[in-house]
């Protein structure tokens, strides 16, 4: 990790990202209402969420935790066959072994997990909807991503984010919002945010607001959900 950034186009930051990262940790896990953001239930840092690893996760509703203590790949096994699930069609576990690359015996497992959990109803005629009352994509995920330079690296970071995250921030310092002005149409068609944050005088500004949209990926989301509500 560097130190400080300095750039032909920018001043120098007279902090290091560490501690941008730990002032702006505490800022989230204050429990207020951030303006552009709202109020966030949980804050997570440095979570895989497997399309990349967001400095801050964060999520908007929801406390209810999944597959506490169990393994990743049990996590994995249970986010990929709820991504198959809708309320309104039923799969049968025949459909999802062979739409998931799972056997027989790993699908009966992760759907009696989560018929168990009240994530997935079973039918009468034993196929499989997901649960409308307990629907995972009602929880709204936060990604951020912090940078004191290389804002070609962060816009590309935060394009992966958008494959399981509903919002997804760039946070930086104050002088070097400019910079980003070149990635400004990319960032747009991504609904990806601007934002500013100075942990020595604690300012926090919204430039461009995130665009709420859903995740591009339901098997990604439901994996970075399971990572979090498993924590």
């Amino acid at each position: 990790m560097k130190s400080f950034a300095s750039t032909p186009s920018s001043k120098r930051v007279p902090f290091t990202e560490e501690v941008m990262a730990d002032e702006f940790e505490r800022l989230l896990s204050m429990g207020y209402s951030l303006p552009g953001i709202g109020r966030l239930t949980r804050v997570f840092r440095e979570i895989d969420c497997h399309r990349g690893r967001p400095d801050f996760v964060a999520l908007a509703h929801g406390t209810t935790r999944f597959f506490r203590g169990k393994s990743v790949s049990a996590k994995s096994a249970g986010s990929l066959v709820l991504s198959f699930l809708h309320d309104r069609a039923p799969r049968s576990a025949e459909y999802l072994a062979k739409h998931s690359g799972m056997s027989m015996r790993t699908v009966r497992s992760v759907t009696s997990e989560l018929v168990t959990r009240k994530y997935a109803l079973e039918t009468e005629t034993g196929t499989f909807v997901s649960n409308p009352e307990r629907s995972l994509w009602k929880i709204q995920v936060w990604a951020f991503e912090l940078k004191i330079d290389k804002p070609k690296r962060a816009v590309f970071q935060a394009q992966h984010y958008r494959s399981f995250a509903n919002r997804v921030l760039i946070v930086v310092p104050p002088g070097q919002v400019h910079l980003y002005d070149k990635y400004r149409l990319s960032m747009h068609r991504w609904g990806i945010g601007l934002a500013s944050f100075d942990p020595i005088v604690d300012e926090f500004e919204i430039h461009r607001a995130a665009r709420p949209d859903s995740a591009h990926s339901r098997r990604h989301q439901a994996y970075a959900l399971f990572q979090l509500l498993g924590a």
